[in-house]
């Protein structure tokens, strides 16, 4: 994808939309053991619609590249290769699995497991853009883990940084429809079981969440909250 970033800083701005943790349809499977440290399995799909918009648009401004362009937009190893470094700049983060697919639908599915040492460590993995992945930006996420002695409350809190994304903020409302029906979702095996949550259900030590992707991007003030009581 590097030449497509290259030649066309237009179609940059929509790729970004799409970076680690703003593609299309999110899907988050965490286990948090009892020490703080655990294991995560993220995927991530991405459909058709989006490389067909860009191959559109491409195409459009120069012909001429537009296999080029085909090619680099399904080339996994670049997306794969920006996972993994921004991801083995983090201490206590092993990465375990990293895949990616091309679907028979011409859509695609990236993977990736990790394990953690400290529970702080999914606030990260839930950063939007590349900027806060390798640092350069301020982490957006906040995780607690209070331990009251009989109960422990937990929160994961991503807040947008809106000093730095009004200039997307146009870009972001274009491309929401792309979104349309999508989900970011959490589900979340604690170590002791539930005894309230803000999320869709849960069922002894496992909760879920889903957040609408559509209105976190028409929405640049829209949180990600998660929170649950956990009783030892």
């Amino acid at each position: 994808m590097k030449k497509l970033f290259n030649i066309l800083p237009l179609v940059l701005i929509a790729v970004s939309l799409f970076t680690l943790s703003s593609c299309i349809d999110i899907d988050r499977k965490i286990k948090i053991n009892a020490d703080g440290s655990g294991s995560e399995t993220q995927t991530f799909n991405i459909d058709r619609t989006f490389y067909d918009l860009i191959f559109s648009m491409v195409s459009s401004m120069d012909s001429s590249k537009s296999k080029s362009i085909k090619d680099s937009l399904y080339n996994h190893e670049d997306m794969l290769g920006k996972i993994r470094e921004n991801l083995s700049k983090q201490e206590g983060m092993e990465i375990t699995e990293l895949t990616g697919t091309t679907n028979a639908d011409s859509s695609t599915t990236y993977k990736f497991n990790y394990k953690f040492n400290s529970i702080e460590k999914i606030g990260y993995a839930t950063n939007i853009s590349p900027k806060e992945l390798s640092g350069e930006e301020k982490n957006k996420s906040e995780v607690k883990w209070k331990d009251n002695g009989d109960k422990i409350n937990f929160s994961l809190l991503y807040k947008p940084n809106n000093e730095n994304e009004n200039s997307n903020d146009d870009n972001n409302k274009a491309f929401a429809f792309l979104f349309a029906n999508k989900n970011i979702k959490f589900e979340i095996e604690f170590p002791y079981n539930i005894e309230t949550s803000n999320g869709l259900s849960f069922n002894g030590k496992t909760g879920s969440w889903s957040f609408p992707l559509v209105e976190l991007m028409k929405n640049k003030d829209q949180k990600i909250y998660l929170e649950a009581v956990l009783v030892k």
